[in-house]
């Protein structure tokens, strides 16, 4: 992640598409759609699934699964709740390109697998090329923001892929403070009726040190709530994850006089996103907004996100970024792969069991 937007001729810009990362092994009707910490995405996202297998590649592809609203704009929301068509469209948006009939490309440029990508994708509209600009980051950044996207990449033309180590090939430009995070435990306060008032979230430090960050109280439904305490049900301990214990009743200057409030601790297993105003200097964040569960990424990978000056990254020297989408036929209300869910319909809560 760097702090500023650029202008270079050897970089492309790209859309950062908020949705889940996924690598495709397509042979064929033979099909593995993969999460970044190796989870079958198979059931999960079965349209793309499905998808893949009728269009018969022979390709390992890079790219993000997303849920678009009517604006073509990633709705990250929608994509924590789908569950079947009804929740949403579904698409692959694919960006990269590391194999294709029996050719290893990842040593090939970005600009080359791009190309050769472009060309071999079919017609679908779930299986997506996702374009590349070549034109100024300063200005499409602001595009961004004004559309309200998460964000940008820039990507260096000439680059080859890697694999196993992050690279400065690829830089991460955000629209607004994003930061993935641990949950370590959650409070209740006095005479609340909520499954619980806020969740106390960190980041794993260089030593392996859970160091706390904040606490989360915003951005929830109360149905939210209810799956969250399910969740958190089989992770309950006695001992506070956190390396320092945080004093979650203690006053500040906006909250003089704090609602007192009872800390169920929970072993630092599953990670969020969150959206943020700042970091205060003791890494506190600030009006921090809860945005979805991330079941794509390990506990122990969360650390926090420092930007590098773009200076020290890259030698300094608009076209139609979203396209809106056609109305979607509409499939099936409900998953059919679930054994149990729950819908609103006309406003009311209906459970369908035995789905199978």
């Amino acid at each position: 992640m760097v702090d500023q937007p650029f202008d270079h001729a050897d970089w492309i810009y790209e859309v950062k598409w908020d949705g889940y990362r996924a690598l495709a092994f397509v042979n064929k009707t033979d099909v593995q759609l993969k999460s970044r910490n190796d989870k079958s995405f198979n059931e999960k996202f079965y349209p793309v699934y499905e998808e893949l297998k009728r269009l018969k590649l022979e390709a390992v592809l890079d790219g993000e699964v997303v849920v678009l609203d009517p604006n073509g704009q990633a709705n990250f929301a929608s994509l924590q709740n789908w569950r079947s068509e009804a929740d949403g469209e579904l698409v692959y948006y694919v960006f990269d390109l590391l194999w294709y009939k029996g050719k290893d490309l990842k040593d090939l440029s970005l600009a080359l697998r791009k190309e050769i990508l472009n060309q071999i994708l079919p017609d679908s509209n779930i299986i997506i090329y996702s374009e590349h600009f070549e034109t100024s980051g300063i200005e499409f950044l602001k595009t961004a923001r004004t559309l309200g996207l998460e964000g940008i990449m820039a990507k260096r033309k000439d680059s080859n892929y890697q694999i196993h180590n992050r690279t400065k090939d690829w830089l991460k430009i955000k629209a607004s403070r994003r930061q993935e995070v641990v949950i370590g435990g959650y409070t209740l306060n006095e005479d609340s009726k909520k499954p619980f008032s806020s969740l106390l979230v960190g980041v794993f430090d260089e030593q392996n040190k859970l160091i706390y960050s904040g606490k989360i109280g915003t951005g929830f439904t109360m149905a939210m709530q209810k799956d969250l305490k399910t969740l958190f049900k089989p992770l309950i301990t006695a001992k506070s994850p956190f390396f320092k214990e945080p004093d979650v009743n203690q006053p500040s200057r906006f909250r003089p006089d704090p609602p007192r409030a009872a800390v169920t601790w929970l072993k630092p297993e599953l990670v969020c996103e969150v959206n943020y105003a700042e970091l205060t200097k003791d890494g506190i964040m600030r009006h921090p907004s809860f945005e979805g569960m991330r079941s794509d990424k390990k506990a122990t990978a969360v650390v926090l996100e420092k930007e590098k000056r773009v200076a020290e990254v890259v030698e300094q020297t608009d076209g139609h970024v979203l396209k809106p989408r056609p109305k979607p036929i509409r499939k099936t209300l409900l998953n059919p792969t679930e054994k149990t869910q729950v819908k609103r319909v006309n406003k009311q809560e209906l459970k369908f069991t035995n789905l199978t």
